[in-house]
């Protein structure tokens, strides 16, 4: 968990650096790169941190998390859930509802999102 005395997790870095995130689990913090995170889902006022290996929670509401890395490619899907445009490799509807794939998991895209969504990541892909 991020504490308040941590200031890499509570102020905002310089958008071309990439942000270090410290967790805590059982008396050992670790750094964890916001270039790894796939995605973060909100777990009350905490958020979950997916990596390619692992997840880790923080004490970060997902709201900040959003309007902080917003310029680093995250953008919210669901109203729990941010993804890094970078690490979708795939988008599916199916019978009206979407979801888009980022490793093995499949994340569902709220309706409100959806359009918002597929026009990003068109965006990036053409950018790439």
């Amino acid at each position: 968990m991020v504490t308040q005395g941590a200031p890499t997790a509570l102020q905002s870095p310089d958008e071309t650096e990439d942000e270090v995130i410290p967790v805590e689990l059982a008396g050992v913090t670790r750094f964890v790169q916001r270039s790894t995170v796939r995605y973060v889902e909100a777990q009350g006022d905490y958020a979950r941190l997916h990596t390619g290996q692992n997840s880790h929670l923080v004490r970060i509401p997902l709201s900040t998390l959003e309007e902080r890395w917003r310029d680093a490619g995250f953008t919210r899907i669901h109203r729990s859930t941010l993804v890094a445009l970078q690490h979708v490799d795939e988008m599916r509807v199916d019978s009206g509802r979407c979801a888009v794939r980022v490793g093995d998991d499949w994340l569902p895209v709220s309706r409100r999102h959806t359009r918002e969504l597929r026009d990003l990541l068109v965006r990036s892909t053409s950018l790439r």
